[in-house]
């Protein structure tokens, strides 16, 4: 039999394999968070937050340069398709050759040998191809899958170069091969990989560790060292591989920059390098200085590897409309690679939370946890007693051992702080509307968990060496990576996808736990038959490893298809052209973060739709860069706006103390009466303020004073310059920026479709002011692709946002119906009934009370009960499963508004069923009220007369 054909395509069915299901389950557009920003970015040659991804900025334009526009956004989530298959086919080759490590010479392997090895090639890249994180990077724009791709193939090399230096090593005995060089060229790839890995995420230089055991253990390790002599030589590697390390990141990333500008001809301290570089390597090469060549080789080719940089840096130049950082000097290039925006995070010596003072100490300690001084993520800290508590139970088993057990264990939800799960106990209905919800549980038993520990164990035994070699790998790209972040509380997303390079290596072992248990097995034949397998006891070794495929990947695949399949899915790019269609001509568009901002970037910079609009980020408007860059540069069809502030104080923009206190802006009335999506005439004058006068309170901060953020201070400049200038432009707050960021306009606000226009009108509504024939107009243009389509997955994100649409419409059709308009409010909401259903999209309890309220303004009383009926399960079930008191207090408040939605129907048998319900669910009978009961309460409260002024 031809072995090595047989490997190829069983190598080459693992590849064809992912990829058919990355192509089966792959996002046709832009994803909500990076992706939208990624697509923009590569397309169009742009610059993404620090400390960016040029290498994948140019993959993804080669990847969008050949097809049609309406393709680009597929074109570059098939950069991660691509990069994930090749992983999951280099996971195979692997696994196959670690197996392999202790088989013995190919000379000796046997039929059921490699049997054993390839079997567990294929269950160790299949389980790794479906798990829950890696399988979530692998079909969006984003970079975690072409980093692990870097990953997968610098292991896989340095596997090779192991097997060939041990070959060269044996022809060198024979002196044959007088310098033994030729493996070495393995090295110097996997050192231009580094450089070249730098340009789209740091995650890969973690593999460094793992390169340098190998490297230590096929080089210099002795079988007749003693173990202490060992201990020491890996201790070595480990400072050895640490250096290295340390001499990529932060040395050549971060030093090489500054140090070029604070040289003040940066071009020189440029050419200087090179020069010295090109006589390194002249030098040691005629002086046959082997390892002092190799390690210059090894720089320049990282440095070579990291010259794509570059790109970032001469494309901001050219000042293209994402531009983040504005990385045009020496200075911002270095803030931009540090990531300086971020802010600076403590890992070894910092300042950290008190538990005696309730604050952050003044002296600094070892191993601060607990730095942040942002008062919520204190009132977080104090229930901590130590930062070694927050540490283990907080960042390690919360953000690390729960994602590790999404992808090997079980994941209850995909609801933000979802816990793990076996799958042996039974699970809550009430947490299940939509098909969507019950596709987010998965549950596998364990069983990935217990195979990959038998492959580690047998790994040990077997291999101890590479074994070793792996869980350092699985570590530095777990815990290291914990130790490296040192992440708050509170986090606005999970960040499993942080860990996948983590996942990669315990997937090893889960493929080394196949072919152990199959080499068992084969050991077992072996010792029955005194060396000799029959072909029957060959086809059961190939049955067991069926029975192991289909038990843990063919499973996992099975459990994850559902709610990994995003084909369906064009939420992000919909619900950003509902936004930007909600606007006006030449608008200004405050927005509050990522989710609300890439995709209206990726919708303007790859769709081309409303380049006249303005996208103002609340996050970024915190930074001078952004404010000069707003102020001072057009993008695209839209003027640079307006904004006053002088440049010192831009350049000062920061966080200042505020007292609370009126604020007043001109209003030109010439100008908005000549605006008809105002709903004014000249008979309307009464409702106009001029000048428009608000108190602006600041963001809460202590008893003497309130804060105005950087961003609060150039917002307010850009709508008191916009105001002065004639309400030229539009000004508009998104409906997702939260209320500490509205300035305290509430009361000002206009809806029209996804955004709050700023306009002189004063008013009492919650979610603003609507205009007939301008906010109905607006909603409905809106696009819902798919959003009635049951067999499309949306996860939890996705349906808490677009169950904000529900109320958006629920108070444009009751404010139609008080204004009379009853077709008109009944025509709105019968809209978003039936783009936007419950049974696909599922509604909290005050979306489902808001549209029973507006059906029954409109005198759709059955409609009404029946939306309310449908609200009181889960009402009820958060009152059952509260744990703390603001989530009793909140669901108290439910009850109390669907008990209220009831009586102010006077459907007293509902709510004195609701109070019966309220009582089995607390236990506790004097909770229920009859309905003659409900009767008396409505009179007495809903009906009782006002009280008589004194």
């Amino acid at each position: 039999m031809n072995w090595k054909l047989t490997e190829r395509i069983v190598a080459g069915a693992v590849f064809v394999y992912a990829t058919i299901v990355y192509l089966l389950t792959v996002a046709p557009t832009a994803s909500f968070w990076d992706s939208g920003e990624f697509i923009a970015i590569a397309n169009q040659l742009q610059v993404s937050h620090p400390p960016g991804a040029p290498f994948y900025m140019l993959v993804g334009r080669f990847f969008s340069m050949f097809v049609p526009d309406a393709f680009i956004s597929l074109s570059v989530n098939m950069v991660s398709v691509l990069s994930s298959s090749l992983t999951v086919f280099l996971t195979h080759l692997i696994i196959v050759r670690l197996v392999r490590e202790w088989q013995g010479a190919a000379s000796e392997w046997t039929t059921g040998d490699r049997i054993v090895a390839l079997a567990g090639g294929v269950i160790g890249a299949l389980t790794y191809a479906v798990t829950d994180s890696f399988w979530f990077n692998a079909v969006e724009a984003e970079v975690y899958a072409f980093s692990m791709f870097f990953t997968a193939i610098v292991v896989w090399l340095i596997m090779k170069w192991s097997e060939q230096a041990r070959q060269e090593e044996a022809l060198l005995s024979g002196g044959q091969h007088p310098f033994g060089l030729a493996a070495n060229r393995y090295l110097i790839l996997i050192a231009y990989l580094f450089g070249l890995a730098i340009g789209v995420h740091l995650l890969n230089l973690l593999a460094v560790f793992f390169c340098a055991l190998i490297f230590f253990f096929e080089e210099f390790d002795k079988e007749e060292w003693t173990t202490q002599q060992r201990i020491v030589g890996i201790g070595v590697a480990g400072v050895v591989s640490s250096i290295i390390f340390l001499s990529i990141y932060p040395v050549i990333i971060q030093k090489l920059p500054d140090w070029a500008g604070r040289s003040g001809v940066p071009v020189l301290f440029v050419l200087a390098i090179i020069a010295a570089l090109c006589f390194g390597l002249y030098y040691t090469q005629q002086r046959r200085m082997q390892v002092a060549n190799l390690i210059m080789l090894c720089v320049t080719t990282v440095l070579i590897g990291y010259s794509t940089y570059a790109l970032i840096f001469i494309r901001s130049a050219a000042d293209p409309p994402i531009d983040e950082n504005d990385p045009e000097n020496t200075e911002a290039i270095v803030s931009y690679l540090k990531r300086e925006q971020y802010g600076e995070t403590p890992i070894l010596r910092g300042r950290s939370y008190n538990n005696a003072t309730g604050t952050l100490a003044q002296r600094e300690k070892l191993f601060p946890r607990r730095h942040s001084p942002d008062p919520n993520h204190m009132r977080v800290y104090s229930r901590y007693d130590s930062d070694g508590q927050f540490f283990w139970q907080y960042q390690i088993n919360h953000m690390y051992f729960r994602y590790f057990g999404w992808n090997f264990i079980g994941r209850d939800s995909d609801i933000q702080e979802a816990a793990v799960i076996t799958g042996f106990s039974s699970e809550d209905p009430y947490l299940r509307q939509t098909p969507s919800e019950q596709a987010s549980r998965n549950a596998y038993f364990g069983l990935p968990l217990l195979l990959g520990l038998i492959g580690m164990f047998y790994h040990f035994m077997r291999d101890w060496r590479r074994a070793f070699s792996v869980m350092v790998l699985f570590l530095v790209s777990g815990v290291g990576i914990i130790l490296y972040l040192n992440q708050t509380p509170m986090q606005p997303r999970e960040r499993d996808y942080s860990y996948v390079a983590s996942f990669f290596a315990f997937t090893l072992w889960v493929g080394i736990g196949g072919s152990g248990i199959l080499q068992l097995l084969l050991d077992i034949f072996r010792e029955r038959a005194e060396g000799v397998v029959s072909q029957a006891q060959r086809f059961s070794l190939i049955g067991v490893g069926a029975l192991l495929f289909v038990a843990v990947p063919g499973w996992m695949l099975v459990e994850n298809y559902d709610d990994h399949d995003r084909s369906g899915r064009y939420v992000a790019p919909d619900y950003a052209y509902n936004m930007l269609m909600s606007l006006a001509d030449d608008a200004i568009i405050f927005t509050n973060g990522d989710n609300d901002t890439f995709p209206l970037w990726y919708l303007q910079e790859v769709e081309a739709v409303r380049r006249d609009v303005r996208v103002v980020n609340l996050s970024l408007l915190n930074t001078p860069w952004y404010v000069r860059q707003l102020k001072n540069q057009s993008s695209r069809d839209s003027a640079p706006l307006p904004i006053s502030m002088p440049e010192a104080r831009i350049a000062d923009l920061n966080v200042v103390p505020h007292q609370p206190q009126d604020i007043s802006i001109p209003v030109d009335l010439n100008q908005l009466f000549g605006d008809d999506e105002l709903g004014l005439t000249l008979a309307d004058t009464s409702m106009l303020e001029s000048p428009m006068t608000w108190r602006l309170e600041g963001r809460p901060y202590s008893q003497d004073f309130n804060l105005l953020y950087g961003a609060d201070q150039a917002a307010l400049d850009i709508i008191a310059t916009n105001a002065q200038q004639g309400w030229k432009r539009p000004v508009y707050f998104a409906v997702t920026v939260s209320p500490d960021g509205q300035l305290g306009l509430e009361d000002y606000f206009q809806l029209e479709g996804q955004a709050f226009r700023v306009v002189p009108i004063r008013h009492n509504e919650d979610l603003g002011r609507v205009v007939p024939g301008v906010t109905p107009e607006r909603l409905k243009q809106f696009r819902f692709t798919n959003l009635d389509d049951p067999d499309v997955y949306y996860d939890e994100n996705i349906r808490r946002m677009v169950d904000n649409y529900r109320n958006i419409f629920s108070h444009t059709a009751q404010s139609l119906a008080d204004m009379g308009d009853a077709a008109g409010a009944r025509e709105i909401l019968d809209l978003v009934m039936e783009k936007v259903p419950f049974e696909t999209i599922p509604g909290d309890v005050r979306s489902f009370i808001l549209l029973a309220r507006t059906y029954a303004a409109i005198g759709d009383e059955d409609t009404s009960t029946r939306l309310l009926n449908r609200a009181e399960p889960l009402v009820l079930h958060d009152l059952k499963r509260a744990q703390s008191t603001p989530a009793m207090d909140r669901a108290i408040q439910f009850f109390q508004m669907l008990q209220l939605a009831y009586l102010q129907d006077e459907n007293f048998d509902a709510a004195s069923t609701l109070t019966g319900r309220l009582a089995e669910t607390l236990g506790d009978p004097s909770y229920s009220q009859t309905p003659e009961e409900m009767r008396r309460l409505y009179e007495a409260v809903l009906q009782a007369p006002p009280p008589s002024a004194p």
